[in-house]
């Protein structure tokens, strides 16, 4: 049986991808991870790129108060959740890709 908790904050991870996905993508999923494709990096690697500035403002917090009030420490960790569902999708997208090629 699941923590309560954790199922909790799953459902608070899939308001934040909602949200998210809407103000950054639009219609399409992904899409705003796609553009760095028009650089030559490919849409995983992009989002990488993304969660490891989210990996390094967790490592900021950690070791002083934010300036910048609008994301908590938690609010980054659940972003770095979903930044880690969204390369794994990604990443089999592309794989599909390049198997059917």
């Amino acid at each position: 049986m699941p923590h309560p908790r954790f199922v909790e904050l799953l459902d608070k991870m899939k308001e934040i991808h909602y949200a998210k996905d809407h103000d950054y993508a639009g219609d399409i999923p992904f899409s705003n991870f796609r553009k760095s494709e028009s650089f030559g990096v490919s849409a995983w690697k992009g989002a990488m790129v993304r969660m490891s500035d989210k990996w390094s403002r967790l490592c900021t917090l950690s070791t002083k108060d934010a300036m910048v009030k609008d994301e908590r420490f938690e609010d980054a960790l659940l972003d770095l959740a979903n930044y880690a569902l969204i390369i794994y999708i990604l990443r089999e997208e592309e794989a599909k890709k390049t198997k059917t090629l």
